[in-house]
Formats: C-alpha cells, sequence, structure tokens
C-alpha cells in the first residue's frame, strides 16, 4: 500500500509541475499579446551549435555537455526611428536539434516579417508571440492523463498481483519482485529501441564530415561517500554540410556514454579520430541536425545483461526458478 501511495505521490508531483510551467508559459503568452507590431526584417539565419548540459548524463555528473544545433535568427525593425536588432524569434522552447531546417526556411534572410515589441522597452522583441493551437489544452491533459493513468495502473496492477499471490511458492517476496520485473521490462524496452535506431541510422543519407575537436573530458562524479572525483570521457567535435547548411555534433554511437578513472582507458576513441580528418556522417533526413557516426549501440550488451539479470531475480524472489 505504501508503495501505491508512493507511486501516486510521484506522478502527482510531476503533473504539477507540468500544470506550473503551462502556467507560466500561458502567462508570458498573454503578456506578449498586447505587445504592438511593427514592420521588420531577417538580417541573419543560420545554424548556431551550442555546447549544452546533457539531458541524459545522469545526476552524478555535474558538468557532462553535448553539441545541439540551434536555429539562429536575427532580424532587425524601428521603432520611433531607432533601429533595434533582436535575435528571440519565438516565444516557444528550442532545446536544441529540432525543427531547425524547418525554421531557417520559415524565416530566412532577408524575409519581410512583422515584429511585435514590448511598448515600455522596444529593445524586447519576437516574431511569433503565440503557441501552436492546443499545445496549452494538450499540457494540461497531458497532466491529468498522467495522474488517472497512474491511478488506474496501480489499482489495476495491485488487483492482478493480489490474483497471482496464492499461486507463488514464495508470494510474501511478490512486492519486491514485481518491482525487478518493472526494471527489467524496462531494460530490455531499452535495449530493443536503441537497436532499433541504430538500425535505422545505417539507412540513413552520408554526408562529408571533418572532425573539428579530438580528445578527453574530465568530468566530476559524485561518489558515494559524497565526495567528487573525476572521471574521464572521450570528446570528439564534428561538422557536416547538409542542403548549404553545416552542422556540428558529438556523437559516435548511440547508447550510453563511457566513462573511466584512468584516461588510457578511454583514449581509445579519441585515437580513432585524429582532429582534421575527415569522416562519413549518417544524418536523419527528416531533422538533419541529428547526427551519428557509427551506427551501432555502445555497452548494448550492458542493458540486456541487466534485464536478464532483473528478470531472473523476480523468478528467483518469488520461487519460480
Amino acid at each position: 500500500m505504501e508503495l501505491k501511495i508512493l507511486l501516486v505521490g510521484f506522478v502527482c508531483a510531476v503533473a504539477a509541475m507540468l500544470s506550473f510551467i503551462t502556467v507560466v508559459k500561458w502567462r508570458e503568452v498573454q503578456a506578449l499579446s498586447h505587445w504592438l507590431p511593427t514592420p521588420g526584417k531577417i538580417v541573419s539565419s543560420r545554424v548556431e551549435a551550442r555546447e549544452v548540459r546533457s539531458s541524459g548524463a545522469g545526476s552524478d555528473s555535474s558538468d557532462t555537455t553535448e553539441m545541439r544545433n540551434f536555429p539562429a535568427i536575427t532580424f532587425e525593425y524601428k521603432v520611433g526611428g531607432k533601429k533595434f536588432q533582436g535575435s528571440r524569434y519565438s516565444v516557444k522552447e528550442n532545446l536544441g536539434n529540432f525543427e531547425v531546417t524547418e525554421t531557417l526556411a520559415q524565416f530566412p534572410r532577408g524575409a519581410e516579417v512583422t515584429v511585435f515589441y514590448n511598448p515600455a522597452d522596444p529593445s524586447k522583441a519576437v516574431i511569433e508571440r503565440t503557441m501552436p493551437d492546443g499545445a496549452f489544452k494538450f499540457m494540461f491533459q497531458l497532466s491529468a492523463g498522467l495522474v488517472i493513468g497512474a491511478l488506474v495502473l496501480v489499482f489495476s496492477v495491485g488487483g492482478l498481483l493480489e490474483a497471482i499471490r496464492p499461486h507463488l511458492p514464495k508470494p510474501q517476496n511478490l512486492g519486491a519482485a514485481a518491482l525487478l520485473l518493472f526494471m527489467g521490462l524496462f531494460a530490455l524496452r531499452m535495449g530493443f529501441a536503441q537497436k532499433s535506431l541504430a538500425g535505422q541510422a545505417s539507412k540513413w543519407p552520408v554526408a562529408a564530415g571533418r572532425i573539428d575537436a579530438s580528445g578527453l573530458q574530465a568530468l566530476r562524479n559524485h561518489s558515494d561517500y559524497r565526495r567528487w572525483h573525476t572521471v574521464f570521457k572521450s570528446r570528439i567535435v564534428y561538422s557536416y554540410g547538409v542542403a548549404g547548411q553545416r552542422y556540428t555534433s558529438d556523437r559516435i554511437t548511440f547508447g550510453a556514454t563511457v566513462t573511466a578513472s584512468l584516461p588510457a582507458l578511454v583514449s581509445g576513441q579519441a585515437r580513432s579520430y585524429v582532429e582534421g580528418s575527415k569522416v562519413e556522417v549518417h544524418y536523419d533526413p527528416a531533422n538533419p541536425a541529428s547526427a551519428v557516426l557509427e551506427c551501432r549501440v555502445r555497452g548494448l550488451w550492458l542493458l540486456w545483461v541487466c534485464s536478464a539479470g532483473f528478470l531472473g531475480g523476480a523468478a528467483l524472489l518469488v520461487g519460480l526458478v
């Protein structure tokens, strides 16, 4: 029962956070609706590579980063005879490697646009001041769906577990076994998803690329004793061109990032890609900002092992093996 309450509470916290973010963005859009229009012009439209904190780095690492491509749009406009320049083209958030080509096509260099500026501070302006239709409704529905889905899942699964409990050799371990079962299925799903993505990438178009930087990156990791220690990972940055635009990436393979306390243990990849050398880059034709050098999953075997271990542990706990 306590596990059910914790799971539902966690989902409710996530839903509340999503709702809060949605309300904040809605209030921002409402404020922008009072900004005034003025004619403007796109003066620069290009791809810009930025180094951002990696979303898949995990909580132990404090400074793991990755390269992502962003649409960099610069526009100019006049207010009261004074010329201004702006670079925030939309109220929508862009986390990188998302709709880069589409945005550049929407705002090409030299295009005439309508700019909306803040009458209290004309230096602040955007071109797009609205969110996509139904965006706020979708976010609130997603929050409600998470809570309802969690309630249905918890109590339906709970009923199923209670139904099979009398038929197990060791029913007292069913709760822990259910947790291991979930973890095993999750690892298995991740493995198949990564393998499928690598298979799709092998069919992607290939562009000529160049290694811009190759070496090791030092990271700070948190130890079990609440101390920080330094680990290393290979750091390879390459660039490639697609349809007249230059993109930058540092993804070599799919899968996990390998780190080690000794630099020599992770330096092999950097030696394979020498700075200045030419490479073949596989890029997603639907999203050229997403690319990879090797169409394989690094550490895939570890996912299979973890999945087998969790599933085997679940079966062992309830006495099936």
